[in-house]
């Protein structure tokens, strides 16, 4: 396993794996806490709901007290006192009755403040007598001591709206009498559960009731256009009018919308952190990538300047040698050791400074002289500078100038950026030994352009060939050696100048080193 690849795993294992997992289970975490609190919250729903079937049935028990108590007292062809107190102040009571065995309305007394009680009588006889098992445990559980207050279905067809709540009154079994509550459930709930509803609601809550069968509430704490069943939090049905049901919901925000914006947040934050590790672990592993391969390009530059540097020693020490010793019969060949010693001190000095001009331009310690650079005129003399040692490795050339080139410089910079250029094109040129440069101007630019017929450099590899050190570690181009420090000093030279460096090439098909200088100023 390669030393980077070691250090993603362990950045991985150390970061990311322990963020993924923590996320998973705070995710699981935020599924749990989310139905704890809907549960909780609706056992509080369930409480006030509780609260007010419990107001209402106790208002009912007060009625209940109130006729038993009126109906101990009555006079005969009158109305009790209490019972009609009840009637008055109680507008959603439209009747009261009370029946003896057999129980019928015949059979008891019908009170109302309007002059109403008779077309009651048939319908409060057919109440009693579809609702005869209902009558019948009713008395099981006075008898039992129990009150109870059983809804009874009411059979009126002109009164459709009216509710019969049925209990029983007497203290004895033998005296036991069915007493009825005729009550318009409409009016009992804007008028009794109403009021106790807005104080339990306050600013929290919303509560309306519904009758079943019907979307929309005949009463809310909070009158709101289109409030609707489907709208409630939790809704329960009324103790005693079981064909209507009552709703609670909080006040602006649903619950569910609370625990669903609790948990989007808390997934964003989770995942955002997710992502910001993982970002920083992606960087982190980038830059030390990048550190590593710096400094194992470091070592092949260290490793391969010391083989360019010890061959040409190693001859110029071999021939000097040689001479020093008088070993060298004729002149001839004492002129060929020369002409060696001198080539190799030649190539020598040109490893020392590149080196040199390296360290100084990535130190920022170059000093660049700006004047106007005739481009043309730069890359003949080069040429001719060149000629020799390009024709002695068996190359042939072309210069193909575009026009006149004129473009702000420093020419010694130039210079050696475009004879690194020539240099790689010999070095990578085995088979086709021949090189074109042209120039020209693009847009506010001047260029000169290198084009070889070398092994070419692929798409990978043009992403780094002009990073300090590197050196293609396979195929071909890995089998010629070097500093490492050409193209990078190309394009430090380059852009010092305030110009790019371009390259256009495909593996077998050569490459094109394109550079690019301001134009002259033109003066106004």
């Amino acid at each position: 396993m390669k030393s980077t690849q070691r250090i993603g795993l362990i950045l991985t294992l150390v970061f990311v794996l322990p963020a993924v997992f923590f996320s998973v289970y705070e995710i699981s975490s935020l599924n749990r806490d989310e139905r704890m609190i809907q549960d909780v919250y609706r056992k509080q729903l369930d409480a006030i709901l509780f609260s007010v079937n419990q107001y209402s049935d106790d208002v009912l028990n007060s009625w209940i007290a109130k006729v038993e108590s009126g109906w101990i007292e009555k006079v005969p062809g009158h109305t009790p006192k209490k019972i009609k107190n009840l009637l008055t102040f109680n507008s959603s009571l439209v009747a009261v009755f009370i029946s003896d065995p057999p129980y019928g309305a015949a059979n008891g007394a019908v009170f109302s403040l309007t002059d109403s009680s008779k077309e009651h009588i048939s319908a409060i006889n057919e109440t009693l007598s579809s609702g005869a098992e209902n009558i019948r445990q009713l008395v099981e559980y006075k008898k039992d001591g129990f009150q109870k207050l059983q809804s009874l279905p009411y059979r009126d067809s002109a009164n459709n709206d009216l509710r019969c709540l049925a209990f029983v009154v007497g203290d004895q079994p033998s005296q036991f009498s069915i007493a009825g509550l005729l009550v318009d459930p409409n009016i009992f709930i804007q008028e009794v559960v109403g009021p106790r509803l807005q104080i339990i609601a306050k600013d929290q809550f919303i509560l309306s009731v519904f009758k079943k069968g019907s979307p929309a509430s005949i009463y809310s704490t909070l009158a709101r256009n289109g409030d609707t069943l489907k709208a409630e939090a939790h809704t329960k049905d009324l103790w005693l009018l079981p064909d209507f049901t009552i709703g609670i919901r909080a006040n602006g925000t649903s619950i569910q919308s609370l625990v669903d914006k609790r948990t989007t947040t808390n997934l964003i934050l989770l995942l955002s952190l997710d992502a910001v590790l993982i970002v920083a672990v992606i960087l982190v592993f980038r830059n030390v990538k990048h550190e590593v391969q710096l400094a194992q390009n470091k070592a092949d530059f260290v490793s391969n300047v010391s083989h360019e540097i010890r061959t040409p020693l190693a001859l110029i020490s071999m021939f000097a040698e040689t001479l020093e010793m008088g070993r060298v019969g004729s002149e001839e060949k004492k002129q060929e050791y020369y002409s060696i010693i001198t080539k190799e001190t030649h190539r020598l000095s040109g490893i020392v400074n590149k080196i040199l001009s390296f360290s100084q331009i990535d130190a920022n310690k170059k000093n660049l002289v700006f004047r106007i650079v005739d481009i043309n005129a730069e890359v003949n003399g080069i040429l001719k500078t060149y000629d020799f040692h390009l024709r002695s490795k068996g190359f042939g050339y072309t210069f193909i100038p575009g026009g006149e080139v004129s473009v702000q410089a420093d020419d010694e910079a130039f210079a050696e950026a475009v004879i690194n250029l020539i240099d790689n094109a010999m070095k990578y040129s085995p088979d086709k030994k021949f090189i074109e440069i042209t120039s020209g101007i693009e847009n506010e630019y001047g260029y000169v352009a290198v084009k070889d017929h070398g092994i070419g450099i692929s798409k990978m590899d043009q992403k780094h060939i002009f990073d300090k050190f590197f050196r293609v570690s396979s195929g071909d181009l890995a089998k010629s050696l070097g500093t490492g420090l050409g193209l990078s000093l190309v394009k430090q030279l380059t852009e010092a100048q305030h110009g790019h460096v371009t390259v256009s090439s495909a593996p077998g098909k050569g490459s094109v080193f394109t550079l690019y200088f301001l134009l002259k100023k033109t003066e106004s």
